[in-house]
């Protein structure tokens, strides 16, 4: 039996809601499932990510793989990397630590991207006020 970690869809029409769970990778979407691991909730801003780390790193443990959205939810929420240090020995304060780096490098990037955007977008407002003072010094 191959177990994943993955998404069970819940909620109504319009409104998803996903679980995090581990299932035998034979069993429908929403069928039998062995344990939930989590849940996420898209309809939210920022998405409102809740992962029970232990119940995920006993499943990572015993050989479960999760599928790809799951991987991208656990590596938006940290969970994954955190994984990677457990599996390479890091314990304790210095488990702590290196998480803590990781999320800041994440939101550095975050923001420089934002600042990216912001100046793509000022760029792109002063090359239409330039073409629209020439299309009205066409005009005159």
């Amino acid at each position: 039996m191959s177990v994943r970690i993955r998404l069970k869809r819940m909620g109504s029409k319009k409104k998803p809601f996903y679980r995090l769970i581990a299932a035998d990778s034979r069993m429908p979407r929403d069928g039998r499932f062995i344990e939930t691991v989590g849940y996420y909730n898209p309809m939210t801003n920022p998405p409102d990510i809740h992962v029970d780390e232990e119940a995920l790193f006993k499943w990572l443990g015993n050989g479960a793989t999760p599928t790809v959205n799951a991987a991208g939810i656990l590596k938006r929420n940290g969970s994954l990397q955190k994984w990677d240090l457990v599996k390479a020995g890091v314990t304790g304060e210095e488990l702590e630590t290196k998480v803590e780096a990781i999320k800041n490098q994440r939101l550095a990037t975050a923001q420089r991207k934002d600042v990216k955007k912001a100046g793509e977008k000022s760029q792109k407002a002063i090359a239409k006020e330039a073409a629209d003072a020439e299309a009205e010094a066409a005009k005159e």
